[in-house]
């Protein structure tokens, strides 16, 4: 039943010369032969990021569609105990990233992950980003096809291409296998929803969608397209993107300001042309196959599914290999990331059900089924962009929710710790953006509340902004918002304006954010 130990995406050779010169590159740079500044330009498109701690840098690995092989989730795992803090985190893209690693010792990690058919080439900068899917792509009962060959053949096609890590911003892509949308399709720069017609499978389109400041819900630009035809379209979108979006400030050089500027019967007419272009022409490059991904799927036998809820998207390095010791014991030996940062175990055959809890229970991981599982990005902790410590608050809401006995699910509440939405506030039932507020003459974190974000085909809806609060009065106004198990509105619109007067008197510690013992201050953000 478990998988052959072949890596599920080929890494185009470009790819694989650009990681092997990786090392020179930081040896060039620790010999004082780069500044700061020109190095950054080059690591960042190779996926390494600097943290807050000085020395200390992320590394971020490409997890396509968010499939991956226990072999493969065992090889990051033992590089984040080798060279990271042997903690492997989830993000909301399905990536993996390793934490607390020496900026000499990233060409050993970046090497290791090679070796096991992964990268981190394009986990940052202005390129093609990992290319996510439904999480359940190829086992859910509801879609319409298995989506994750295509965005794997997508990634494929577009990483062989020097110009996907020169794009004037970063170009993100999603593939939903349903119109309920997993994937988040909705509201990225170009999204795929699976639909079959004449008993065909293709995909409507959806493009200019994007979270972060000024976020933005996808314009359609297909109705309907054959599959195949896939790489005819994330090639004219990069194209349009390549020569029309704004490289002279990074604030507005995303595709949905391409969108914002041209308007939306514009922009599909000018994207229509660089379609029409390559079907004249063709496409240049390998066409790579679209290859048939065995998952047992659970539409035609007797398995099922089991979710690991991961706090805050962390997993411990040795207990990510448990896991993948678990899946080819018991399955066929491949873990799915998921975009509420948990892993999957799919295709359980029914009989070793209760044996893969039994061991998941012995290593206390949490595969409950009521659970609060609240999204959050990395914050002020770690990431140089952030403002607050988001994970801290998330921390705090969980464990205000759990002693009142209340449980929200991974889309109820979302947190970011500053304007970019690593955390996806603004797709939220209740989505939180960290702030700076100056408060009697000191600065105070708080964050703006947003209610209201979902995520459908044709009917995706940004969260709408309600207020502010403080952030120590954050966890009192969510636990007095649940009803009966739901967010009412009304109180949490209440709450929001009681606890949201700033013209009160507030105590000290109202000064200080979750898990600081300093004043709040933005001098070292």
């Amino acid at each position: 039943m478990t998988m052959k130990q072949e890596p599920i995406l080929h890494t185009p050779e470009n790819v694989v010369n650009d990681t092997l010169q990786y090392r020179a590159k930081v040896q060039e740079f620790v010999r004082g032969n780069h500044t700061d500044v020109t190095f950054r330009a080059y690591r960042v498109p190779m996926g390494i990021y600097e943290q807050r701690t000085a020395g200390r840098y992320m590394v971020r690995i490409r997890i396509t569609a968010g499939l991956l092989p226990a072999f493969q989730a065992r090889q990051i795992a033992e590089l984040s105990k080798k060279f990271g803090n042997g903690i492997v985190h989830i993000t909301t893209r399905q990536d993996a990233q390793i934490h607390n690693v020496d900026i000499e010792k990233t060409p050993d990690v970046l090497e290791g992950l090679l070796g096991a058919g992964l990268s981190s080439r394009g986990g940052g900068g202005n390129t093609v980003r990992n290319i996510s899917a439904c999480p359940y792509a190829g086992i859910c009962p509801n879609e319409n096809f298995n989506v994750a060959p295509y965005a794997i053949a997508a990634t494929e096609y577009l990483l062989q291409n020097k110009n996907s890590f020169n794009l004037p911003r970063k170009y993100k892509i999603a593939f939903s296998g349903c119109s309920r949308d997993c994937a988040l399709a909705s509201v990225t720069d170009l999204g795929f929803f699976a639909h079959k017609k004449d008993g065909g499978n293709g995909f409507s389109v959806y493009a200019g969608g994007g979270l972060g400041s000024n976020p933005a819900v996808a314009v359609k630009i297909e109705d309907f397209i054959d599959a195949e035809d896939i790489f005819i379209t994330v090639e004219a979108i990069r194209q349009l993107f390549d020569q029309h979006g704004d490289r002279s400030n990074r604030h507005k050089a995303r595709l949905r300001y391409v969108l914002k500027r041209l308007g939306d019967e514009q922009f599909v007419d000018l994207y229509r042309s660089y379609r029409d272009k390559l079907r004249r022409e063709g496409l240049d490059g390998q066409i790579p196959p679209i290859r048939n991904i065995d998952t047992n799927t659970e539409k035609k036998m007797e398995l099922t599914c089991v979710k690991i809820n991961l706090r805050l998207g962390d997993i411990s390095a040795d207990n990510l290999i448990k896991i993948a010791d678990i899946s080819e014991k018991y399955t066929q030996g491949l873990i799915r990331t998921t975009q509420s940062q948990d892993i999957l175990i799919g295709s359980v055959p029914m009989g070793n059900l209760e044996k893969i809890y039994s061991e998941l229970d012995g290593l206390g991981i949490n595969t409950a089924q009521k659970s609060n599982n609240i999204v959050a990005c990395t914050g002020a902790e770690t990431c140089k962009l952030g403002l607050c410590f988001s994970r801290k608050l998330a921390e705090a809401i969980t464990n205000k929710l759990d002693a009142k006995g209340i449980y929200a699910d991974d889309s109820t509440i979302k947190i970011s710790g500053c304007p970019n939405s690593c955390g996806q506030h603004s797709i939220a039932g209740i989505g939180l953006q960290g702030v700076a507020k100056r408060v009697n003459g000191r600065l105070m974190p708080c964050y703006n509340i947003f209610i209201g974000g979902r995520t459908a085909e044709g009917q995706a809806k940004l969260a709408e902004k309600i207020g502010m609060a403080p952030v120590k009065s954050i966890p009192d106004i969510l636990a007095g918002t649940f009803e009966n198990g739901t967010i009412s509105l009304e109180k949490l619109k209440n709450l929001t304006a009681k606890y949201g007067d700033f013209s009160v008197e507030f105590p000290e510690e109202f000064f200080y954010d979750y898990g600081s013992n300093e004043p709040f201050t933005l001098s070292d953000r």
